[in-house]
């Protein structure tokens, strides 16, 4: 997604550095990743500038804290001299991270793959214990499905496939799955996996956590990495693996619902890029006719 946050001059530099206790901060370098924020590096740490609610912050950083424990792969913010983790200045909330070396997933390397299932696994697993919800952000099941944080279909032209996958997918939510429920990510990709030495060394951009079904984000991480992109559909092959390797891991979410929960992905990456093309935001046309090709073989 294209950085859209508030910009990439970092405001008071010293003032900073003071209130975390740190050395002087080198110059900053902007980092790619964030949707509703920008991020930039000051030598080993990240300085991140976001316009959100304190109280979304807030949860997003104690739920950090609190996976970190099990999950090393989750880095939490660094607290500072007075033990909070971010500050507002001018409408601006600006916190303060590790820099975690390393290059995106590599979806075309089995073993990197099968370390992400393991890897969701266990940030299901330790999620599940975390069932307070994220403050302005309910679960697919809780959305709005006209109108939500992701998109807006009052303002998006609708392709036929998808106007079909959308209503398959709101009758399937309209039945009210019951389905494990606990933190996670909201948004794994292989940008916002950090890979050192073939190996994940972290997990960032947080900003999309929430309360909600780990069987969806399993979907969504399958489709991530699994996918075949020369014939929009997922390879098989892959998908299997993926799955039986998070099985294996002791992976919480649900196998069955699969299917629907794939449309539903899809759907939602489809309706947040035509929201974002109908407000003149960046988008990617060749991503949203992937996504509309892969709904049309989805459903026949």
């Amino acid at each position: 997604m294209a950085a859209t946050g508030p910009g990439t001059v970092l405001p008071d530099p010293d003032g900073i550095a003071e209130r975390w206790g740190l050395a002087p901060l080198p110059p900053p370098e902007p980092l790619t990743g964030g949707y509703k924020n920008a991020l930039l590096r000051c030598g080993d740490v990240v300085v991140r500038l976001e316009r959100a609610d304190p109280e979304s912050v807030a949860w997003e950083h104690e739920l950090l804290a609190f996976l970190s424990h099990d999950v090393t792969e989750v880095v939490a913010p660094l607290p500072a001299r007075d033990g909070s983790t971010f500050f507002a200045s001018d409408g601006v909330v600006v916190s303060v991270l590790p820099f975690i070396p390393g290059i995106p997933l590599d979806r075309n390397d089995e073993d990197q793959r099968l370390q992400l299932a393991g890897l969701l696994a266990r940030l299901h697993r330790a999620g599940a214990a975390w069932q307070r919800p994220r403050p302005g952000r309910p679960s697919f099941a809780e959305a709005d499905l006209e109108v939500n944080a992701w998109w807006d279909r009052r303002i998006v032209d609708t392709p036929p496939v998808l106007a079909r996958a959308f209503e398959r997918a709101g009758a399937w939510l309209a039945a009210g799955p019951e389905l494990a429920r606990g933190a996670v990510h909201g948004d794994v990709y292989r940008g916002n996996l950090r890979v050192r030495d073939g190996r994940i060394a972290g997990v960032v951009d947080w900003e999309e956590a929430r309360v909600d079904w780990p069987a969806w984000e399993l979907a969504n991480a399958t489709w991530e990495v699994c996918k075949d992109e020369a014939t929009d559909a997922l390879d098989p092959v892959r998908a299997d693996a993926f799955l039986a390797a998070y099985v294996a891991a002791g992976g919480p979410g649900e196998l069955e619902p699969f299917e629907p929960l794939l449309r539903l992905r899809l759907v939602a990456d489809a309706l947040y890029s035509l929201t974002s093309r109908a407000r003149g935001e960046p988008y990617d046309p060749a991503h949203v006719s992937h996504l509309l090709r892969a709904l049309e073989r989805l459903d026949g």
